[in-house]
């Protein structure tokens, strides 16, 4: 499979890229910068960056069926906006979770949310699902930091990334209720350089993992093979979602914070990258949870 050269299409850079989501309906694309707490939308066509949302710390967020953007954020808190609009509540945190945030998020076919809840300070974190109705449900606990997840073609399969667990834990999942089971392993990286952050499927059932610490994004086969590596000037690598009209072209975003003094980021972390894999993405589903009225978020 050819891979084209990896170009840079956006240096702003990034403290902490994340969630780059396609939207064929205006053809742009959208990824958050939570630590900027900015969300930003590129035109491919001309380059432009413009930020849509600001002023929270969005750490993930889905398209909504209206074309707005339902937004994830600390304290577990759920908030809804348009693009250049106020942030509207929607869930004023969960139960128990008011000391944690959200991390990653994926939308199933029929409008639910399964979201990623971690502490701020260690022990493991949990999966919820937020339903269209807004009401949360705890899936599964005991996740070594679960951050990118992706459903597979038919939905019956959730991937997760466990970050610090250092692999991507595989569930089945029930489309008519919402529930996971069977949790097992689908890869093992420890011992190997970078940990797995965002991840993505595409149209032959191959799944991208975005390498945190490892310069890189994989894609590996249905079976967990190893199947090719891009490699990238940037080390933090975060992210990986497919956009353009025939989501052909695979966007990275990346980090350029420093864990501690004097990390090594590399000469372009922060930036949001490109390249085509000869591969198609598959559309993420949207999210179709009832945005009830409120005053907006300060």
């Amino acid at each position: 499979m050819a891979t084209q050269e990896v170009q840079i299409v956006a240096r702003n850079p990034d403290i902490v890229g994340e969630n780059p989501l396609w939207d064929p309906d205006d053809q742009r694309l959208y990824w958050t910068d939570n630590r900027s707490q900015r969300v930003h939308r590129l035109d491919p066509a001309t380059g432009a960056v413009e930020t849509v949302v600001e002023g929270q710390s969005f750490y993930a967020f889905t398209l909504q069926a209206d074309g707005s953007l339902l937004l994830f954020m600390d304290r577990t808190r759920v908030g809804a906006a348009q693009a250049g609009g106020p942030v509207q509540p929607v869930i004023d945190g969960l139960p128990g979770e008011r000391e944690a945030r959200f991390n990653d998020v994926v939308a199933d076919r029929l409008g639910r949310v399964v979201a990623g809840v971690i502490p701020l300070e260690g022990g493991t974190g949990s999966l919820y699902s937020v339903g269209l109705d807004g009401s949360a449900t705890l899936l599964a606990g005991g996740l070594e930091m679960p951050n990118g997840m992706a459903f597979s073609s038919d939905d019956r399969l959730l991937y997760v990334a466990e970050t610090r667990g250092r692999r991507v834990a595989l569930f089945d999942y029930d489309l008519d209720s919402g529930t996971v089971s069977n949790r097992r392993v689908f890869i093992d990286l420890s011992g190997q350089e970078g940990t797995p952050d965002g991840i993505t499927v595409d149209a032959d059932g191959c799944l991208w993992v975005a390498l945190s610490g490892g310069w890189s994004v994989v894609r590996y086969d249905p079976s967990g093979a190893d199947l090719s590596r891009v490699e990238f000037p940037a080390r933090k690598m975060t992210s990986i979602g497919f956009g353009d009209n025939d989501l052909s072209t695979a966007y990275v975003t990346s980090s350029s914070r420093q864990s501690v003094p004097d990390e090594e980021i590399g000469p372009e972390g922060g930036a949001l990258f490109a390249f085509r894999p000869g591969v198609a993405g598959v559309l993420e589903h949207r999210s179709r949870v009832s945005v009830e009225g409120g005053q907006p978020i300060p």
